[in-house]
């Protein structure tokens, strides 16, 4: 029987270490820090009255592996409701105020046949002053949406993904972390070993044989490892030492986009917005936090903040308590109430900084020009000993999505079993 050792407790690893199980093999989870799930991350403590989630929190569309998986779990899943509102310079618009020009932008967009960033794109054929708001919903959406960089994202990417978007979104009332639990207890249902709080510095390998050492100095030993962690970690510089190198195949993860979100929640005593405007979804704003939801269907009485790509690069070095200021100040703008009404309205808040967790060191890809080529490279294991996995390398319209790095999984499971 084949040893695998997989590096990464998130959900492309536990779905990879479950089907590696069930096909004979002994498998072997290293997680570095003490919990699993990744950029999966339920809050649950006193303070919110709720499960919250630090990271994914939506699912866009009906993503067969993903809703397939909820279902085999019997983890219920409800459609996100609510209208979705842009506030311009205290004026409420709905989505069909300022969707205007989109059609011509897809138009545009269908007729490219060379890869090119958004931002060459838009300078070529919506240059005209008269295409600016069009420009700016443009760039806002690819920053807040995909975390993409519009002078590195691919234009090609967009398109494919932006075509295939389904109006509907889901969300996991009782938690996205209840996935985990469930393929953690599949996992050691099946003898996969899981050792968190065990982070890899070295990987010694040559063909069909693997040894890994950790931080504290233990070795694990397999013919064969499934890297998952962070595409942040990978280019960071401060990821593991592989000997002999891969750099090859570091430098190419560089060519793909890696984008980061602070994200802040707030609970309050009341649905103070309700007041505003009913049925609010979604809230754009031109605000330093600039993206807010509520949790419609639900009464829960929470609003999400999240500056996502190139937006939370000027928060990025701010700490917590900076962050939460320019949350409430950016709310107290929007919805014409002092800081200290809402503060006195506020039950439990909190702030999550993707770039400053030091195993993500940022929150999900985004293909840029030249990603195409890099994840076909990525996706070829090393002497059929060292395998990549997780949403960074998944090839297609899902990219950044918990779909993504589920696909990733099963298509490594089938690599492995074809290397032998």
């Amino acid at each position: 029987m084949e040893n695998i050792i997989i590096l990464g407790g998130g959900v492309s690893g536990l779905m990879s270490a479950r089907e590696l199980s069930k096909l004979g093999y002994a498998v072997t989870i290293l997680e570095a820090t003490d919990r699993l799930g990744g950029r999966i991350h339920t809050i649950r403590n006193s303070l919110f009255t709720q499960p919250v989630e630090k990271g994914v929190e939506f699912i866009h569309g009906n993503l067969p592996l993903t809703i397939g998986l909820l279902k085999e779990s019997g983890i219920g899943y409800k459609p996100v409701q609510g209208n979705m509102i842009r506030v311009v310079n205290g004026d409420w618009k709905t989505q069909d105020d300022f969707t205007l020009g989109w059609d011509e932008l897809i138009r545009k967009m269908n007729s490219v046949s060379k890869d090119m960033t958004m931002d060459e794109f838009l300078k070529e054929n919506f240059s005209d002053e008269k295409y600016t708001d069009l420009r700016t919903s443009v760039v806002r959406f690819a920053n807040g949406f995909d975390l993409a960089d519009t002078s590195r994202a691919s234009v090609l990417a967009l398109r494919e993904e932006w075509m295939g978007e389904e109006d509907e979104q889901y969300r996991i009332p009782g938690g996205f972390d209840q996935v985990i639990n469930f393929l953690e207890k599949e996992c050691l249902r099946s003898g996969v070993i899981i050792h968190t709080s065990t982070p890899v510095v070295k990987i010694k390998w040559g063909k069909n044989d693997v040894n890994i050492i950790t931080s504290n100095k233990k070795t694990y030993n397999a013919t064969k490892v499934i890297v998952t962690a962070s595409l942040g970690l990978l280019q960071s510089g401060r990821s593991i030492i592989f000997q002999p190198g891969i750099a090859n195949y570091l430098h190419t993860a560089k060519k793909i986009g890696f984008g980061t979100v602070i994200k802040v929640m707030l609970e309050f005593k009341e649905s103070f917005w309700e007041k505003k405007k009913k049925g609010i979804g979604f809230l754009l704003t031109n605000e330093i936090i600039p993206t807010w939801w509520t949790q419609l269907p639900s009464s829960y009485p929470l609003l999400t903040g999240w500056a996502g790509g190139p937006q939370a690069w000027t928060l990025e070095n701010n700490d917590d308590e900076g962050i939460m200021d320019l949350a409430l100040q950016s709310l107290s703008n929007v919805f014409q109430k002092t800081v200290d009404e809402l503060k006195q309205k506020l039950i439990a808040s909190s702030v999550t900084n993707w770039k400053k967790d030091p195993y993500s060191i940022g929150a999900y890809s985004y293909d840029a020009v030249g990603s195409i080529e890099a994840k076909k490279l990525l996706n070829v294991p090393v002497e059929e000993t060292i395998f990549f996995a997780g949403e960074a390398f998944y090839e297609g319209p899902s990219f950044g999505t918990v779909e993504a790095a589920l696909v990733s999984a099963k298509n490594v499971v089938e690599k492995v079993v074809n290397s032998e």
